[in-house]
């Protein structure tokens, strides 16, 4: 049969169609005759709207959710068009954030785009042929599957309210704007050099099929880089809405802004791209950070190194032997050592680092202590094997967007009994 499709694509599209009640039979002439589109449309339920003799209801005054998937209070924290993950949720699970958990940072309400009609357009003067690409043309370039972290600048902007006293502008999240998956796809290489990216090239933009356009450049050496991909898969299926279907980019280490969801055209340029998610946003502003036109203050570009623990904020925990666990990452290779204090930052014991250490992905950690009753915080801290530490709270910069808190944070814990 002549698709073009490696077996991983066609094993993820047979699941697909099971779960929507396609028979074998079927499932294989789609694929024959339309590919991954065909499958695609065949599994996505057509409503037929219900003729009524009578007028229609006036529009419902509560606007559409933002957010497709279902986002319960008990795995999530609601922020308007975003949603932060729970990280208590994680505690008892594996390695890797499930789909249903992950955490969703959108400009705008998640679009719903047509993969029969969506094509992707290289385009430039960075580049010596434009390219469009449809769905199935993706599917059956090289691929490539890394783990990797993929997280909010502002991850952590709520603690410059809490911990510094300096509140931040924007959604004020803890540390939940965090998670770990599994991505495959093309990688972004392939494609600049099917559109013969020049020497020239200085920048490259992926600009998004949302409502408001997302996109932000990133140098050509990033784009280049052998992990960064346009991915169609997350965790082996087929990239969920909100998480960019049906192409996103991963941009390791980098800023989550970076990797742009929903991708319809990529835009390679011989001169540095300048747009508002780079001049006015997802940049430091304030007294430490002097302005680099046409930029308001230094560009964000790599995140930086954190821990959190897997618990309620707040919690509560009984009195005795306790073994809690939680994540720790770095934007610059794997975690080496993650440390906690349960006496306010007095002293510290080493936590033991248990499963996959993947470098921009982060590791998980465990420590047991005897807790005391009483009002308590326990605090972790992580160190990268690059040597880069989380800085201490004095060391913390403010900036008016709340962007790259690093500092270790006190997780608030009351002991009973």
């Amino acid at each position: 049969m002549e698709h073009g499709l490696g077996d991983q694509q066609v094993s993820v599209l047979w699941r697909r169609a099971e779960v929507a009640g396609i028979p074998r039979r079927k499932f294989l002439a789609l694929l024959a005759s339309g590919g991954a589109v065909a499958i695609l449309a065949a599994c996505t339920p057509k409503v037929t709207p219900t003729p009524s003799p009578v007028p229609p209801s006036p529009p419902p005054t509560t606007p559409a959710r933002p957010i497709l998937k279902p986002t319960p209070d008990a795995f999530f924290i609601p922020l308007g068009t975003n949603a932060e993950m729970r990280f208590e949720v994680m505690a008892s699970r594996a390695y890797i954030t499930p789909g249903s958990f992950f955490f969703v940072r959108s400009h705008t309400a998640t679009p719903l785009i047509d993969v029969k009609t969506w094509k992707l357009r290289i385009e430039g003067d960075g580049i010596a042929s434009p390219l469009e690409v449809t769905y199935n043309d993706l599917l059956k370039m090289p691929s490539k599957t890394v783990i990797r972290f993929v997280e909010c600048a502002g991850n952590g902007r709520s603690f410059f309210d809490t911990l510094l006293k300096k509140p931040a502008e924007g959604g004020q999240w803890r540390l939940g704007a965090y998670g770990i998956a599994e991505w495959t796809g093309v990688p972004l290489a392939e494609l600049l050099r099917q559109a013969g990216i020049k020497r020239t090239a200085v920048d490259v933009m992926p600009t998004g099929l949302d409502s408001t356009s997302v996109e932000r450049p990133m140098p050509v050496d990033k784009a280049m880089a052998e992990d960064t991909l346009l991915a169609y898969l997350m965790n082996g299926d087929i990239l969920p809405l909100d998480h960019g279907f049906p192409a996103r980019v991963i941009a390791p280490g980098w800023v989550g802004i970076n990797s742009i969801k929903w991708v319809g055209k990529i835009t390679v340029s011989e001169k540095p791209i300048f747009v508002d998610k780079n001049t006015s946003s997802y940049v430091f502003i304030g007294p430490d950070y002097p302005p680099q036109p046409p930029a308001k203050g230094p560009i964000l570009t790599t995140q930086v190194v954190k821990s959190a623990c897997a618990l309620p904020w707040p919690a509560t925990l009984s009195a005795g032997a306790q073994r809690i666990v939680g994540y720790a990452w770095s934007a610059f290779g794997k975690i080496a050592r993650v440390e906690v204090s349960t006496d306010g930052g007095q002293t510290f014991r080493e936590a033991a680092l248990t499963g996959p250490n993947i470098e921009q992905a982060g590791v998980r950690w465990e420590f047991t202590f005897t807790a005391q009753p009483g009002e308590m915080t326990i605090t972790p801290r992580a160190t990268d094997d690059k040597g880069n530490p989380q800085i201490d709270l004095a060391q913390q910069k403010w900036n008016q967007l709340g962007y790259l808190f690093s500092a270790p944070v006190p997780h608030p814990v009351k002991v009973v009994g």
